[in-house]
């Protein structure tokens, strides 16, 4: 028995429908994005001030200030609009979906976004300030001068690292709810999975230390364990 609303559609049909979702879903993104970006001085030294209070931000090329300005205006934005890219994704998703898993994705989805808003501010409010209060320091008197790109970009990877590690129990109630993985997948995967993102964090972050790579990781691993148990409750529910 298919979907009440699911129709064949033809290879063009969907890419235009895909097409039409991305657009409608990065619109508003942009919008916000130039929005947010004529405040984003004052949005960068608030945030810088909350970080690394008392130090000075510096500037390492001209075009590093204007980069900066783009970058922190960009995430907000993401996290701005990120609940109506879910929406968007939803949508396309919808005519293939039976009614209860409808029912099931309108519950999860708006509980992702909570989720991920939680790992944001966790990785704000506690991670951070403690990563840099031992790392920021002087060294046999010598003063370290932050570059405000470099800074803020690996703020802004940690936080939303360990935000989209906070999605992953609720992604894996979605795909065992819909049949799409089991319990047993994730526990056979999880080393690979482990792995896979270790390599990745050591390649996105320019933290030479290993230490934002070892925090994403163990985020991860938390989080994946916390998903295996999840799955187990509601994998088969598809049926």
């Amino acid at each position: 028995m298919q979907p009440p609303e699911d129709r064949d559609m033809e290879l063009r049909e969907h890419i235009a429908e895909l097409r039409d979702r991305v657009i409608k879903g990065f619109a508003p993104f942009f919008l916000v994005l130039g929005l947010i970006f004529l405040k984003s001085d004052q949005v960068i030294t608030y945030i810088w001030n909350d970080l690394f209070p008392g130090k000075e931000m510096v500037v390492y090329s001209p075009t590093e200030y204007m980069i900066t300005r783009i970058l922190a205006s960009a995430f907000l934005s993401f996290f701005v609009t990120y609940p109506w890219i879910i929406y968007q994704i939803y949508l396309f998703m919808k005519p293939g979906l039976y009614p209860h898993e409808r029912r099931f994705l309108k519950i999860f989805l708006p509980f992702s976004y909570l989720v991920f808003v939680l790992g944001v501010a966790f990785s704000y409010f506690v991670i951070l300030p403690k990563l840099y209060s031992t790392t920021v320091v002087e060294y046999f008197g010598a003063e370290p001068y932050l570059s405000v790109r470099k800074s803020l970009q690996n703020s802004v990877k940690l936080a939303l690292s360990v935000g989209l590690a906070f999605q992953i129990p609720v992604v894996a109630a979605i795909a065992a709810k819909l049949g799409l993985i089991t319990s047993k997948w994730l526990r056979d995967k999880r080393l690979i999975i482990y792995i896979a993102v270790f390599i990745l964090a050591t390649n996105v972050s320019l933290d030479i230390t290993g230490i934002t790579q070892i925090i994403v990781l163990s985020a991860v691993v938390v989080m994946y364990e916390i998903s295996i148990l999840i799955a187990k409750l509601f994998e088969g529910g598809a049926k």
